[in-house]
């Protein structure tokens, strides 16, 4: 029995390390993509900024102050927009190699990983996205447990899963969803199009 669960181990072991090196890789990506989304947007920036400070130069005295300063409002509401714009897309672009992870049979490793780590107890109820309710079946032989239930969650488009453990009271969040919600707010909060 010893030799069945470190061999489980060792699977589970090369599993979390192969993972690990496609998340990292698609982190490496979806790095190199924003940088050079960056340096497009400062180029962009850069010109728009100089053919508005070209316009206010080329305008003086008082009755064209208020002509820049609109000029300049715009400029800068026109750079968030572009930012916002930018931020979609780079999350696009993960949510879209997210569903591409999610049909790799590397995903249901990843999901049976996450329920042997999270020590599921009798009673909870696992929560996947509804197209990934196929996988049941797999994820419950690797809990070896019976008393527990899986229902689908519309809430959760893209991925992983969360538990609730009735006897505690917690819900544990896995998914993907909320991960990449996480993110958006980090990459919010960081201001990652300054310089």
């Amino acid at each position: 029995m010893d030799m069945n669960n470190e061999k489980l181990q060792k699977f589970i072991d090369a599993v979390n390390d192969e993972i690990d090196v496609k998340v990292n890789d698609m982190l490496a990506e979806a790095e190199k993509e924003r940088k050079n989304i960056l340096a497009e947007a400062k180029r962009e920036s850069n010109e728009t900024a100089a053919r508005h400070i070209d316009v206010g130069v080329k305008k003086t005295g008082s009755r064209y102050v208020r002509d820049i300063s609109k000029a300049e409002l715009n400029m800068k509401k026109t750079v968030l927009q572009h930012r916002e714009e930018l931020t979609e897309q780079i999350f696009e672009v993960v949510e879209k190699r997210l569903a591409e992870y999610r049909s790799d049979p590397k995903y249901v490793d990843m999901l049976v990983k996450n329920l042997i780590l999270m020590h599921v107890s009798d009673g909870a109820e696992i929560f996947l996205a509804p197209d990934d309710m196929k996988y049941a079946d797999t994820l419950k032989k690797a809990i070896r447990s019976d008393n527990v239930t899986f229902s689908p969650d519309e809430k959760i488009r893209l991925g992983g899963l969360s538990v609730y453990n009735r006897e505690k009271g917690t819900i544990s969040d896995k998914t993907f969803d909320l991960a990449v919600e996480e993110q958006k707010r980090s990459f919010a909060n960081s201001n990652a199009f300054s310089q």
